[in-house]
């Protein structure tokens, strides 16, 4: 099950098998440009780092964002 397209609740993280958590492309599309979304996405991705989740993340698709 991947957790984090259309609308969730963090409280699912508990309820469901959850194994993957998705980042949306409207996360990514500003990373390198934008401190704000360089922000939320880092915040976004220590939730399943810290929870042995994977992370599937849309839109990644220059080094710039990756960095």
């Amino acid at each position: 099950m991947i957790w984090g397209t259309g609308y969730a609740a963090f409280n699912n993280l508990k309820n469901f098998p959850v194994n993957s958590l998705k980042i949306d492309r409207s996360f990514v599309r500003d990373l390198a440009s934008d401190p704000s979304d360089s922000s939320i996405a880092k915040t976004i991705v220590a939730i399943p780092d810290g929870l042995n989740l994977s992370i599937i993340a849309e839109g990644m698709e220059t080094p710039a964002k990756w960095e």
